[in-house]
């Protein structure tokens, strides 16, 4: 099997670019910065925005940086962002951590790369 990931930050500059590959996806695996909660509010509103214009495409929702003290819980994040509001579509949300020069992957982030496999293999 062959997978290509695309990865497009979210900086302002760069979300112009999104829509351009958003038709040829097959899975929208949307990475949030778990421990900076004063981005929720605009992170919930661009989210929405492609959600609304893909209604059946599966959302992966990464919180990343869970190792960090303070950072929003699973329950608070899926508040946040309204996922509940997400439509009616294929909905996952894993809290994962990476470390630099780290030899093994967290459990979050094996997890969502299973799932990823899945997904594909099963063509959802």
């Amino acid at each position: 099997m062959h997978i290509e990931f695309l990865e497009i930050g979210g900086k302002e500059n760069l979300r112009s670019y999104w829509q351009r590959y958003m038709s040829k996806a097959l899975l929208l695996v949307f990475v949030v910065d778990s421990s900076d909660p004063e981005l929720f509010a605009v992170v919930n509103k661009h989210l929405h925005e492609l959600l609304a214009l893909h209604p059946y495409l599966p959302l992966m929702v990464l919180a990343n940086k869970q190792d960090l003290p303070g950072s929003c819980s699973i329950t608070d994040l899926h508040d946040a962002l309204s996922l509940s509001e997400a439509g009616d579509r294929r909905l996952f949300l894993i809290g994962t951590h990476v470390r630099k020069g780290a030899l093994e992957l967290s459990s979050g982030v094996q997890d969502a790369r299973n799932l990823i496999f899945q997904m594909v293999s099963d063509g959802r």
